[in-house]
């Protein structure tokens, strides 16, 4: 190396030491620098909880349970976004669905999501009230569509269930609840009780012989929670008068009664002739239906309210019974050549039947058929 180059490079060094970088071009240098570096290093893995957890459940768990668990834990999962809103499309098209559409499951499991997820029994009970509610106006608009028989047996058998639903409900809020609360929860449930039975009243005039009886059937279970809800206030009113006046649970069951005779219309005149009823047990709900319409609420004292109710349930379960066999003999012709119903009786003796069982029958009392002349 020459000289006047070693000369020239201690210059430089010389420089060099003399001269102090900006800070503000230090600091960006480094910045560029290390970002330089960071990008020409290997990605790293991260691992997250969830990813974390995922890997232990791979490696302890036989994979033959995870997949036999994922499959309603996602079905639960898709349905809390839905109801989150994860598509507003869907929660919408199910919400106005009706019997037979596509989104109609949808619409019924949402409505038990939203059972499971109340707070209190109260509040469930609530719910299913409007739930039915929802039932009812589906009965009212399915039974104008063509075909609508098979829809209206759908809705019907969705009705018998949301009545024990409810049955079942208003014993738990009577059992735990203050009585104020309990007797609000029983005019509620009364209340819809009676509607549906209206309801299905109105919407069996119009269909086959052959649908009425499952119709009758879903009256008489929607009549039976209306009884427990008259039990219910009677009993809290013994709890407390003042919360459930006499004359007020009176009235209600008046206005229990006057919906099932006039659902089952055994007040009415009937060719008792054409029925295998005997006319003894006809009559005898007959009256106790109409005397119990016309008692005077005003004059009901608490004592006589148990009595009331238990007339109100054994006449309600015989109205049923006989309205059932009426439509039996309409759906199969129920009579021979000379008139004479072949069905079996249904009667009542001593204390009435559970509404889940059938009436017990006579066979002193069940007329033979008629021997037809030959030709």
């Amino acid at each position: 190396m020459s000289s006047e180059l070693q000369k020239r490079l201690r210059q430089l060094r010389t420089a060099q030491m003399q001269t102090t970088p900006d800070r503000a071009w230090v600091q960006a240098t480094r910045k560029t620098l290390l970002m330089q570096v960071k990008n020409t290093l290997p990605a790293t893995r991260q691992l997250t909880l969830a990813k974390l957890l995922r890997e232990i459940i791979r490696y302890a768990l036989p994979q033959s349970f995870v997949r036999w668990i994922s499959r309603p834990a996602m079905a639960a999962l898709s349905l809390v976004v839905i109801l989150a809103g994860g598509s507003v499309m869907s929660v919408s098209a199910a919400e106005q669905s009706m019997p037979g559409d596509f989104f109609y499951a949808l619409k019924l499991a949402t409505e038990q999501a939203r059972l499971a997820l109340a707070s209190s029994k109260g509040d469930k009970l609530k719910l299913k009230t409007e739930f039915t509610s929802r039932r009812i106006q589906e009965l009212k608009q399915v039974a104008t569509s063509n075909n609508s028989s098979e829809k209206v047996v759908q809705v019907t058998e969705i009705l018998k269930r949301d009545m024990n639903t409810l049955k079942e409900q208003l014993t738990d809020v009577a059992n735990e609840a203050p009585a104020a609360q309990a007797a609000e929860a029983a005019k509620l449930v009364d209340q819809k009780s009676n509607e549906v039975i209206t309801a299905l009243q109105a919407t069996k005039e119009q269909l086959p012989p052959e649908a009425k009886e499952k119709m009758t059937e879903a009256q008489s279970v929607a009549a039976d929670t209306g009884v427990k809800a008259l039990e219910v206030l009677v009993e809290k009113h013994q709890v407390s008068k003042d919360s459930v006046p006499a004359q007020e649970v009176a009235q209600a069951i008046q206005d229990h009664v006057k919906v099932v005779a006039d659902a089952t219309n055994v007040t009415a005149p009937l060719d008792l002739a054409t029925t295998m009823v005997p006319t003894s047990v006809i009559l005898t709900t007959s009256s106790t239906l109409s005397d119990l319409q016309t008692t005077s609420t005003a004059s009901t004292t608490s004592e006589s309210l148990p009595a009331m109710v238990d007339q109100a349930k054994a006449a309600t379960i015989q109205a049923f019974a006989i309205q059932k066999v009426q439509d039996q003999l309409e759906a199969s012709g129920g009579l021979n050549t000379s008139g004479t119903a072949i069905l079996p009786v249904v009667t009542v003796s001593g204390t009435a039947p559970a509404a889940d069982q059938p009436a017990a029958t006579s066979s002193a009392e069940t007329p033979k058929p008629a021997e037809t002349s030959k030709p």
